[in-house]
């Protein structure tokens, strides 16, 4: 299912050649090499981070780690959820209007590529990116969770008093 997913990426992303070009990781090597293909690169990992950085868009099936990187860079997401816990996230990302779901085992290229061009195109998925970029970089990040527990960890009557409080 994996590789008829990326093959609907890959065609909504060739119906729109003209205006977006796109990075898709293939770690199965289900995909036939792009031939000559100047808008779309295929590979089978890509540097994730500092992608982040220079992205408009992440087509992703929300995985915690990938939607909160995203979302830390202030990027909109499309995600297609498959098990697990994707199902929720996709669910907060939508909720939150950072992003839009679409269906892994079901999406067709035409479909994908809508979703695609509303999160590019329209202001709500970036602005609602944005909000949550600021949130994340407000709340302090790794250091800040880290802090947190050790606290948590070194005193456990504090985790009580915190439980107590909600």
């Amino acid at each position: 299912m994996g590789g008829r997913f990326l093959a609907e990426c890959v065609a909504a992303v060739r119906e729109r050649a003209d205006r977006v070009q796109a990075l898709v990781a293939d770690p199965g090597g289900t995909l036939p090499p792009a031939a000559d293909d100047k808008d779309i690169l295929i590979l089978p990992s890509l540097p994730q981070l500092p992608l982040l950085e220079r992205v408009d868009a992440v087509v992703c099936h929300a995985g915690h780690n990938t939607v909160c990187e995203a979302l830390w860079h202030g990027v909109p997401l499309v995600v297609a959820p498959i098990r697990d816990d994707q199902p929720v996230i996709a669910g907060q990302v939508v909720a939150s209007g950072a992003g839009l779901r679409v269906r892994f085992g079901r999406v067709t290229a035409p479909r994908l590529g809508e979703a695609l061009d509303t999160v590019l195109y329209e202001p709500g998925p970036r602005t609602a990116a944005a909000r949550i970029r600021t949130a994340f970089r407000a709340a302090g990040g790794a250091p800040a969770a880290a802090t947190h527990l050790e606290a948590l960890a070194a005193d456990p009557h504090a985790r009580r008093a915190d439980e107590q409080a909600e």
